[in-house]
């Protein structure tokens, strides 16, 4: 089968490496060079690189909406189907419709639970404990087209986003290679979406990394998870923003006898002895690294060596 794949991010690289074992890519489309880095070095994304290494034809367009010479050099491609995965660009009805087989697309969550850019944070910042992939048939609404498979995966009480990613293109791909056949004679049929079921997983912005300390320790840990490597989880104290690099809930809170008294509870954000936090409903979250705002990252024991003021202190 003729392949035309569209990607950008880690995540589909598995799923180009199995089309290209299995299938004949005859191109990729990813997004443009991106400033990376302190030093905005203009960065080819991970699809391009590999794809540039496999030897594929490599487009690069600015934007695919209105872009009649992207759809032209796509056409001559002769591609059989195309298949997304985290390209990161809204694609037109003309171009998902241009295959005989039309445009598959893989997305992280069980649909049509966690339509949008962040489906595997969302499972993970509400504690989910399984989610899911689903191959489906794109339309021209957002997550929105009928479902060719689905399968679940567990969600590990450690996992973060980055090992949760890693697991999910991988059986994405697995998945992905073990039904297109059925789908090319006819075999799989799509089956439609419960619409009414469907909830949203919308694209991160950096404030959804500030903790809220009312809530409780599992919730932020859950948040932590959730939001690494970007946009992270981050608190202020004295004006300044530190980063928790690394946290974990603890169910006992340590002996503060000049900060609580008998049956008294630690106002949320309060820093205990340790490093520990005091949050919502009596919960307590250990901090493990951290890093002040132009500084350097620490271990917690490093940094209340040097700050012994910070106990005491409640975080905002």
């Amino acid at each position: 089968m003729k392949v035309v794949f569209l990607g950008t991010s880690e995540v589909g690289l598995p799923t180009l490496e199995a089309l290209v074992q299995h299938h004949q890519v005859v191109g990729v489309l990813t997004s443009p060079d991106a400033p990376v880095g302190r030093k905005q070095v203009l960065t080819p994304s991970p699809i391009a690189v590999r794809a540039q290494e496999l030897g594929l034809h490599v487009l690069k367009p600015e934007k695919v909406r209105g872009n009649s010479e992207v759809l032209e050099e796509l056409e001559k491609l002769g591609a059989d189907i195309y298949v997304v995965v985290s390209y990161g660009k809204i694609l037109p009805k003309e171009l998902i419709d241009a295959p005989p087989l039309k445009t598959l697309n893989i997305h992280f969550s069980l649909l049509p639970q966690y339509r949008g850019a962040a489906p595997i944070q969302a499972a993970l910042k509400n504690g989910e404990t399984v989610t899911g992939t689903t191959i489906f048939v794109l339309d021209e609404l957002l997550d929105h087209g009928p479902i060719l498979a689905q399968v679940t995966e567990p969600v590990r009480p450690d996992d973060t986003f980055t090992t949760l990613a890693g697991r999910m293109a991988k059986i994405s791909a697995e998945k992905l290679i073990e039904i297109l056949p059925a789908y090319q004679n006819g075999a799989l049929k799509p089956k439609e979406q419960n619409h009414e079921l469907a909830t949203k997983a919308p694209m991160l912005k950096k404030e959804d990394g500030k903790i809220d300390w009312s809530k409780t320790a599992q919730e932020i840990y859950n948040q932590w998870r959730a939001y690494q490597p970007w946009p992270g989880l981050y608190t202020t104290w004295n004006g300044k923003l530190i980063k928790m690099l690394e946290c974990k809930p603890i169910s006992v809170p340590p002996e503060s006898p000049v900060l609580l008294q008998e049956n008294e509870t630690a106002l949320p954000g309060t820093v205990l002895p340790g490093g520990v936090i005091a949050c919502g409903l009596g919960t307590y979250l250990q901090i493990v690294v951290l890093q002040l705002e132009g500084k350097q990252a620490t271990s917690v024991e490093a940094y209340l060596h040097g700050n012994k003021s910070f106990v005491g202190e409640v975080l905002a």
